[in-house]
């Protein structure tokens, strides 16, 4: 089987990553030429992130950043569900100018993304959308934006470009504020670009040879009737975006769940052969130990499974009914960006199964998820008052 005639719009987007890289770092310097000013951030103590689908992994994955470079006179970093910021979120009078929520939607136009940030302001905190879109209905409900302006791409599909510019700029954003804090020297923004461009070409290096993996896992679990995704920490993140790009573009149901709790509960799912089982685990994680047990579980009772890795088969012990993936660490002191890139093999590989079930992304425009006059409520679900 030629994987030629197997490609698809989401790889074609994976593969374009090293290529659109230093297009989006410049994107991302103008946009912080235009954000929030840095004296309204001198004052800020308090940030929550949120976002909706995509957007809350970025939100999760940004936490560690805004440790790194503002983490000091006991300020706090939190990310939330937008519909908990959309429909519980106080604020204390006292408290409000040195609160921030972060929204990050690369369209913009996620109802619950505008209902949070409007929600902020009706308490007085300081609100701020990262997006890509200017113009939407999100910039428009927000104090403040930050402008990713991502080079545009033929084939927009289902939001891997977006998905690399917001968590750079949700990087970008943590390292700003330091700055602004007077917590970072300057520069630290600069020196957090030219490690993503490092660690983007470094991991161009490994994609042909990920490639050819994703193609060959998705051959062997293309007839699976369900898939799941294992990760703890921001790797839970990254299994959460694999699955999402199943069920998106091949329509295969897929979970994501953490190692402890797979051991817990999803260990007694009774069709142990026919769940293909992700594990993205980077090998320095304090969370190493337990992946492995679990790893050795999931082989042991004969479930099929692939290891997305920064470590080796030797570091996990596993035989040879794990496939294994190697992706390459990020620069020394900047591993937090690892996220960028480590869920890409797993989403060629769904890539490269929708491909060889034939399935439209999406679905099809005749199929019941598009002409549902119940479904398509990301964009005009109600905003209640406060």
């Amino acid at each position: 089987m030629d994987k030629k005639n197997y490609d698809g719009q989401l790889r074609r987007q994976c593969l374009s990553i090293p290529a659109m890289a230093e297009e989006q770092i410049a994107g991302l310097k103008k946009g912080l030429e235009n954000t929030i000013p840095r004296d309204v951030l001198k004052k800020i103590r308090r940030v929550i992130l949120t976002g909706c689908g995509d957007s809350y992994l970025a939100a999760k994955i940004a936490v560690p950043a805004f440790e790194k470079y503002a983490g000091a006179f006991g300020n706090k970093f939190t990310f939330e569900r937008c519909i908990d910021v959309a429909k519980a979120f106080k604020c204390d009078p006292s408290q409000a100018e040195s609160t921030l929520v972060v929204a990050i939607s690369a369209s913009g136009s996620a109802v619950r993304v505008s209902e949070a940030l409007l929600r902020a302001r009706h308490y007085g905190a300081k609100s701020l959308l990262l997006t890509n879109a200017p113009e939407s209905s999100g910039a428009k409900a927000a104090e403040y934006t930050f402008i990713v302006n991502t080079p545009p791409f033929g084939e927009p599909g289902p939001g891997l470009r977006n998905y690399y510019a917001s968590l750079a700029g949700a990087f970008a954003l943590a390292a700003y504020m330091g700055e602004a804090k007077g917590l970072q020297p300057e520069g630290t923004v600069d020196k957090l670009f030219a490690a993503i461009l490092e660690y983007t070409a470094e991991f161009a290096k490994y994609l042909p040879e990920m490639d050819d993996q994703a193609f060959q896992i998705a051959q062997a679990w293309q007839n699976m009737p369900a898939m799941e995704a294992i990760g703890d920490y921001t790797d839970w993140a990254s299994a959460y975006f694999i699955a999402a790009k199943v069920v998106e573009v091949a329509g295969v149901l897929a979970t994501t769940i953490d190692s402890e709790n797979w051991c817990h509960v999803h260990y007694f799912a009774s069709d142990r052969r026919n769940i293909g089982t992700v594990i993205v685990s980077t090998k320095e994680f304090n969370n190493f130990s337990r992946v492995k047990e679990t790893l050795r579980t999931v082989e042991g009772i004969g479930r099929p499974a692939w290891l997305i890795t920064t470590g080796t088969r030797e570091d996990y012990e596993v035989g040879a009914g794990v496939e294994v993936c190697t992706v390459p660490k990020a620069p020394e002191g900047f591993e937090f960006i690892e996220p960028m890139l480590n869920h890409i093999p797993g989403s060629i590989m769904a890539s490269y199964l929708a491909a060889l079930h034939g399935e439209p992304y999406f679905r099809a425009a005749d199929s019941i998820h598009r002409t549902s006059p119940y479904g398509h409520t990301l964009r005009t679900s109600a905003i209640e008052s406060f």
